[in-house]
């Protein structure tokens, strides 16, 4: 038990210390996450909810959530494909084991996700002052994002130190399912049967986390769908590193 939580001091530490040193001599610090996700939510979201034909406020609403949550999920991933790789004097010096870097990177990803909250609670009560939170299934939801976030990191960042261009590719891929993903659209769009929506990974992800601060309901059908795709992955993710952790030093 003492171990265990050493190195989950050891993962908050590092978080912390990312954070901190990324915003140094910044006025504002880390309430930058913040500002940012806000304007672009914000600017973007008056044009869109026009083109699109939506409600403004509900559709900032959606896209605030979607943004702040959908951010949490691709900075994961896109940092964990090199959290290794950057972490090489750690690794080979001490005693720091590979999966920390990945853990260190889902930690600080999730410090961000709880600033950028913020903006979502703003947008909720501009929206639906009247619906409730449905806490309970919202944090659900999260833990399991923080699940796909930390087995698709986990994957990647062990096939990037044996291969370095899949940081690369993986950047690339994760832009290109923002773009299909239904993140700056609605699924109303769309219909229901769509392969857009239906053999999308991504959308369950999300919904599953979106739905209980959108209108208070739930997905259970995402839920189910979410778990199902993180319990696989985790096992994935556990078997290749348990492969190859051994390697891994000799390809830094």
């Amino acid at each position: 038990m003492n171990m265990i939580s050493n190195t989950s001091t050891l993962w908050f530490r590092l978080a912390q210390f990312d954070i901190k040193l990324r915003y140094r001599n910044s006025t504002f610090g880390p309430l930058w996450i913040t500002l940012n996700t806000a304007i672009f939510a914000a600017s973007v979201g008056f044009l869109y909810a026009v083109l699109l034909n939506q409600p403004i406020r509900e559709y900032l609403h959606h896209l605030a959530t979607s943004i702040v949550l959908w951010q949490f999920l691709s900075a994961t991933v896109v940092e964990g494909a090199e959290s290794v790789i950057n972490a090489h004097d750690l690794i080979l010096n001490t005693k720091m084991s590979p999966a920390s870097c990945i853990f260190r990177c889902v930690t600080k990803n999730f410090m961000i996700l709880l600033h950028n909250l913020i903006v979502v609670l703003f947008t909720m009560l501009i929206a639906y002052p009247n619906v409730g939170l449905n806490i309970p299934m919202f944090v659900i939801g999260v833990v399991l994002l923080i699940a796909h976030a930390t087995w698709i990191s986990s994957i990647v960042s062990v096939i990037s130190v044996r291969f370095r261009d899949v940081p690369l590719i993986t950047a690339s891929a994760m832009q290109l399912l923002f773009i299909l993903s239904p993140i700056l659209w609605t699924a109303k769009v769309l219909p229901s049967e769509s392969l857009f929506l239906v053999l999308n990974p991504i959308t369950y992800m999300i919904d599953a986390a979106r739905t209980p601060i959108l209108n208070g309901g739930t997905d259970y059908t995402s839920v189910l769908v979410s778990a199902a795709i993180a319990l696989l992955g985790s096992l994935a993710a556990y078997a290749l590193y348990r492969r190859t952790q051994h390697r891994i030093p000799y390809w830094l």
